[in-house]
């Protein structure tokens, strides 16, 4: 699919034809906690920063209105509140299923010991599909952390996740 954009100056009118850009910035606000043992959980969003055929539907799809390959690009802030060492596994839906060899996992250390997941996934989509990053842990003490701006120094505050969307192809 093309666009037009048209510019206009006071010598002369242009048009520029090329492709069009889907894209999409999202972030949450909020902590996310650990739902139990044998759950699944899935990151959230609750802030859109912008978007162009990229959505979030129902807090947690990825949602594509355009046919394509992308690219999803997170990062997380894990954190736990007990002692030990507790693993934690991420993955990749779409449409409700799993998508094969994508998990991948990581190791939280020690008493109160963080992380930061960050990483991204190539995929094709048909319009309408929708994909989910999906995250477990045993232990119920894992959460993703969201962490409010800070002063002495000022510095901005610290999203639980934040998420980007760029058709590639």
């Amino acid at each position: 699919m093309s666009s037009v954009i048209a510019q206009v100056t006071t010598n002369e009118i242009k048009a520029i034809v090329g492709p069009e850009y889907f894209f999409g910035s999202f972030y949450s606000t909020v902590d996310q906690t650990n739902a139990g043992a044998t759950s699944v959980n899935k990151m959230t969003y609750n802030v859109t920063d912008f978007s162009n055929g990229v959505s979030i539907v129902s807090n947690s799809r990825i949602t594509l209105a355009n046919a394509g390959n992308y690219n999803i690009q997170f990062s997380a802030q894990f954190d736990k509140t007990d002692s030990g060492d507790d693993t934690v596994q991420i993955w990749l839906c779409k449409n409700g299923s799993n998508i094969a060899n994508t998990n991948t996992e990581m190791t939280l250390t020690g008493n109160n010991g963080k992380h930061v997941a960050a990483w991204n996934f190539f995929v094709n989509a048909a319009a309408g599909d929708y994909f989910e990053i999906c995250w477990h842990s045993s232990d119920t003490a894992v959460f993703i952390n969201y962490i409010a701006a800070a002063s002495n120094p000022t510095r901005p505050a610290i999203p639980s996740v934040i998420l980007t969307v760029n058709k590639i192809g």
